[in-house]
């Protein structure tokens, strides 16, 4: 089979504890966690390219994820960490 041609979404994985999981309100689909160990370089450059662009780093990999053919919805690339953008409300110390 081609590296491109998986499709992760057609296959059931058996569910897990709730433990770090939560549920993707766009979709409905249930999230979980994946970890990888990178080099420490590899890592802060996912989160410099993740600042440089104004995204965290879930979204920088989904972005690297999805060029390399993993379907991602559009609306799974959205920064969801409930931040407000209006300036009213936030923690950052900005006036």
């Amino acid at each position: 089979m081609a590296a491109g041609s998986i499709n992760m979404a057609s296959r059931k994985q058996p569910a897990r504890g709730s433990s770090g999981a939560g549920e993707n309100r766009a979709s409905g689909e249930k999230e979980v966690p994946i970890q990888v160990m990178v080099p420490e370089t590899v890592r802060r450059q996912v989160a410099l390219m993740g600042a440089d662009r104004g995204e965290n780093i879930r979204t920088v990999v989904l972005r690297g994820l999805r060029a390399i053919g993993i379907d991602i919805p559009e609306s799974e690339l959205a920064d969801r960490r409930g931040r407000r953008r209006n300036g009213k409300g936030g923690s950052d110390g900005a006036q």
